[in-house]
């Protein structure tokens, strides 16, 4: 078998010699329909392999295989077979073993990759891959004396699996990581964990983290848009009507929330031994109001807080097994009164006729029609629900969202539920090892099959995910992201990880990613609650993303790799795409617009302003439902980004192109749409 010495000098040379030669055996095959027009593939091996390789670029003939695929497939193939596209599968024995797969275009430019870890496989949806050939790098990760298989098909998605995504690295940045600071604490000293952040009508933004109980919860106030933030004192210490006492110990400390109503309210809500205490300010966190018996309902867990309009305030929480011996209730409070009192009680979910929950996640309310949702993972643990209310919350419906295999286990901290602008909903979830996201279009009643989200040698396992939503199908995705295998590992080192989606409903969306911050942790992370064991649960069970008003993103999460004691950082996005376009009045007005008239034919506007510097807006009209691809181009042709690639409804649409990462130039954006049927090429300028 001959092998390539494939060195990184020589990979800074693809452009000029995309090809070299290749390991795997048969080295090279071409990808064409069936003679009867359908699904067909090829196949390979490659190996065995011992080799440790976390750079793709760093290959050698004793850590890589390559492949050349050539593909012969018509566009009218597609025509004809809308749903087929091409993919590249391998497959190894051993589970302690990982390779990870590349494929490449003949420019070098990477169309797609799949590294996950504690798999035997990986799997890429290149889309509707046009003729030409391809080179599909096969990279052990860590291997041991391990073989594998390659296949690459054109067909139909394999039904009933989780979709695949086409990954790409984000261009996301984000602010310094800001130390939430106060004074030190009578009980713990000092420590701050579970943060969570929100904001006002006004832009001023919330911080809130737990002390533990007694300890309290502390606030934060930025009025600057997170520039700086000013410390509160803790609304729940000694439930004192100004918080600004500091640090003192209260009915409180434990799985805060933080929410704020329509008209600035701010509410915040921890947990104590003895019920939960209820906190709101009315003049922006001056003074507070506290209710340390807001629920009568005993032995309630993990509450959970969302407000809807600005008197309704609406707090959920498990209840550990108090009407059934051994079973769990989920009850849903709601308040008239800005938080003061909660009268209706609701219990979500009835074992004995329904489904047991296990892990609860957050609660939200859609702002526009007023609809509640909470989320939770049922018993055993492999499965998701929602359970929601159409009726303001005195009754609930549950629906099932994902159904794992027997023996998989979805109870890694909580799954997350968030409502866009649409009405849609969007929920993620871990197994452990990965963070998937699924969505619904019909509140809850249908949802996607899942898809993977972490992808990368930094994310082979990836924990306590959580999610917000923007415009329609557009969310934020954070998470605790290591290389390990092992979450428990004494050497894992690990960084929060930010993901963005545009087009969560497409058939392969398309996700970005890249780290949000440097090294936070070093050591095990457990997710097992008070199961875990000593020294293995310092950072407790989660860090938080929230979409600001200008679409940017808003992280806060605890770091206690800067300190001994876990503190709270806070850092905002400063440049990438963002999930909000436009503002909520103007999109409304737009639809409407849209709704007037739709065009009779297919078009593509010129980009406007032109030349711009860094944002610009592109314009293009459908007459029909169609699927949409709109891409920008460099000058040398390759691909820069992918602003559109799925179905859109008949009318005008305009999308925003960010380009504060490129440099200045001539660029080319194209637009493709209904299968090929239209295609049309302008060009635009950045000049900086």
């Amino acid at each position: 078998m001959k092998r390539c010495n494939f060195f990184p000098f020589v990979f800074t040379l693809l452009v000029f010699i995309p090809f070299i030669v290749f390991a795997a055996t048969p080295d090279s095959g071409t990808l064409m329909p069936s003679s009867s027009g359908g699904a067909s593939s090829i196949s390979w091996t490659g190996g065995p392999y011992t080799a440790v390789t976390a750079d793709p670029s760093l290959c050698t003939s004793l850590s890589c295989d390559e492949f050349l695929l050539t593909v012969n497939i018509p566009v009218s193939f597609y025509t004809t077979n809308p749903d087929f596209s091409v993919r590249v599968h391998i497959a190894w024995a051993d589970t302690p073993n990982d390779f990870d797969l590349y494929v490449y275009d003949a420019n070098g430019n990477l169309v797609n990759s799949s590294a996950q870890g504690n798999t035997t496989y990986e799997d890429a949806d290149l889309g509707q891959l046009t003729s030409g050939t391809y080179r599909v790098q096969v990279v052990a990760f860590s291997t041991v004396n391990e073989l594998y298989s390659g296949v690459a098909s054109v067909g139909p998605p394999p039904v009933d699996q989780v979709r695949l995504a086409k990954y790409k690295r984000g261009k996301f940045t984000f602010t310094q990581p800001q130390q939430m600071v106060g004074p030190n604490g009578v009980v713990f000293g000092v420590q701050d964990l579970e943060p969570r952040s929100a904001y006002d009508t006004s832009g001023n933004i919330y911080v809130a983290a737990i002390q533990g109980i007694p300890a309290g919860t502390d606030v934060w106030k930025s009025s600057d848009g997170g520039t700086s933030f000013t410390y509160l004192g803790q609304p729940d210490g000694a439930q004192a009507a100004s918080a600004m006492a500091g640090r003192t110990p209260g009915a409180g400390g434990g799985d805060e929330d933080i929410a704020v109503g329509a008209a600035g309210r701010v509410y915040v809500t921890s947990l104590w031994l003895g019920s939960v205490t209820m906190c709101n300010s009315f003049d922006g966190g001056m003074t507070w109001a506290a209710n340390p018996i807001s629920t009568t309902v005993p032995l309630d867990d993990r509450q959970w807080i969302a407000s809807y309009k600005d008197n309704e305030v609406y707090m959920t929480f498990k209840q550990l097994g108090v009407l059934l011996v051994g079973t769990e209730s989920i009850f849903v409070l709601k308040s008239f009164d800005g938080g003061l009192t909660f009268p209706q009680v609701t219990e979500a979910t009835t074992p004995e006729l329904g489904v047991q929950p296990d892990d609860q996640g957050n609660i939200a309310v859609d702002q526009n029609n007023g609809n509640v949702y909470t989320v939770f993972i049922g018993n055993p643990g492999n499965s998701v629900y929602v359970a929601r209310s159409t009726d303001g919350g005195k009754s609930f419906t549950l629906l099932l969202v994902h159904q794992g295999p027997v023996g998989d286990s979805y109870q890694n901290v909580f799954p997350i539920v968030a409502v866009d602008r649409g009405g849609n909903l969007h929920v993620v979830y871990s197994n452990g090892t990965n963070i998937y996201l699924t969505s619904s279009s019909d509140q809850g009643t249908i949802w996607t099959a899942p898809v993977r989200v972490n992808n990368g040698t930094e994310t082979k396992t990836a924990l306590a995910p959580w999610i917000d939503a923007g415009d329609a199908g557009k969310v934020d995705i954070m998470w605790w992201a290591t290389p390990s295998a092992n979450s428990l590992a004494a050497d894992a080192q690990w960084k929060v990880y930010f993901a963005q989606t545009q087009n969560a409903f497409a058939k392969t969306p398309t996700i970005s990613e890249n780290a949000a911050t440097g090294i936070f942790h070093t050591g095990p992370i457990c997710v097992n609650g008070t199961g875990c064991a000593s020294g293995t649960r310092d950072l407790a069970e989660y860090a938080s993303t929230t979409v600001y008003q200008d679409g940017n993103a808003m992280i806060v999460y605890p770091d206690n790799q800067q300190t001994t004691n876990p503190l709270t950082y806070f850092i905002k996005q400063t440049s990438g795409p963002v999930v909000i376009s436009i503002s909520h009045e103007s999109e409304k007005k737009v639809t409407q617009q849209l709704s007037v008239k739709i065009p009779d034919h297919f078009a593509l506007e010129q980009n406007y302003p032109n030349p711009f510097n860094p944002s610009t807006t592109i314009s293009y009209a459908l007459p029909t439902n169609s699927f949409v691809q709109l891409t920008v181009y460099n000058i040398l042709g390759q691909e820069v980004e992918s602003l559109v690639n799925e179905e859109k409804d008949a009318g005008m649409h305009s999308v925003r192109f960010d380009a504060s990462q490129l440099p200045s130039g001539i660029y080319f954006y194209k637009l493709a749409a209904n299968g090929g049927e239209f295609v049309n090429v302008k060009r635009m300028v950045i000049m900086k």
